[in-house]
């Protein structure tokens, strides 16, 4: 039986590793793409311990022709975008490198697959309920409109909107996860639950210092998002997906139920940090994850204290 195949294109990210983890397990041939074969950028894929299960191709935003080439030569069958800037800090101090880490490779790849004719490989890109923004729906779903209030979340609803273009008048079998915030020991420190997990773990009387904590978010399991990205990407009527936990909880909540586990006194924190605090910030923001699950038969079975507990622990699945 001849293996299929799948590029990756930031194979190096939290999704990305599990994700190729995921294939190899059913026996794929992973292609992963990366900015960096540097070791320090590797490391997620040698946690895994599948660094060389992978066959691992560094490219350049200025020179996309490493990955066209690739299409164009191994064909393969799958296609998942993960690449790009994804912090939404940060999206407010490089806007343009937002812009174009999230939209001008995704775009590239799509042009080729129109001009090739190459309309059976299957193209998932990896979107977010940031594009929700300022939504006045708490639970969204794939009918609920976009107001996103960063450049990250605007980033993610331009190729949200160029995946369903180029599906719905070229026929390309591209789609969309519009995925909640989902948590592993994988995640960077840039993200605020792995930052507080980093303290709180390595805590010598300094302070944790964070910006808004009043603010509620869809928290899910990373490894388990992987199988909903699997059966989107693969389901045989292309289309586009919301996945989250449909619950939300609060960072305030979080960080509290962290400090208590640690036995680490609230003195300890800071919040509203001038440093940590966002241009803008959204509220609330929740999911509506009822036609993934009717759909493509796929749940959530992670809950935010089992996710922290995880965190805590380092457990990678």
């Amino acid at each position: 039986m001849i293996k299929k195949r799948a590029f990756i294109i930031g194979v190096t990210g939290q999704d990305g590793s599990y994700m190729s983890k995921f294939l190899l397990d059913k026996n794929y041939t992973i292609f992963g793409f990366t900015r960096s074969l540097k070791k320090k950028n590797l490391k997620n894929l040698k946690t895994l311990g599948i660094k060389k299960k992978i066959n691992l191709k560094r490219y350049r935003d200025e020179n996309l022709n490493t990955i066209l080439r690739n299409i164009i030569k191994y064909k393969p069958q799958e296609i998942y975008f993960f690449s790009g800037q994804s912090s939404v800090n940060l999206s407010f101090e490089n806007p343009i490198e937002t812009y174009e880490s999230n939209i001008n490779i995704l775009f590239e790849i799509l042009e080729l697959l129109r001009v090739k004719k190459l309309n059976k490989i299957k193209v998932f890109n990896s979107s977010s309920t940031d594009c929700f923004g300022k939504s006045k729906n708490l639970y969204n779903n794939e009918k609920n409109l976009f107001f996103p209030i960063s450049p990250y979340g605007r980033a993610k609803s331009f190729s949200f909107w160029l995946v369903k273009f180029y599906r719905e008048n070229y026929n390309i079998h591209s789609k969309n996860g519009i995925l909640s915030n989902h948590e592993s020991p994988l995640r960077p420190s840039s993200f605020a639950l792995k930052r507080i997990i980093n303290f709180a773990n390595n805590h010598k009387k300094n302070f944790l210092k964070l910006g808004n904590i009043n603010v509620y978010r869809d928290w899910g399991w990373a490894p388990e998002f992987s199988e909903a990205i699997f059966k989107i990407n693969n389901n045989k009527v292309p289309d586009d997906y919301v996945v989250g936990t449909g619950k939300i909880t609060s960072l305030k909540f979080i960080v509290k139920r962290i400090f208590k586990l640690k036995e680490i006194n609230k003195k300890f924190l800071k919040t509203n940090t001038p440093k940590s605090l966002r241009p803008a910030d959204i509220k609330k923001i929740g999911t509506n994850p009822t036609k993934i699950y009717k759909n493509l038969n796929w749940k959530s079975k992670t809950n935010i204290d089992q996710i922290i507990k995880k965190m805590l622990l380092n457990e990678l699945y």
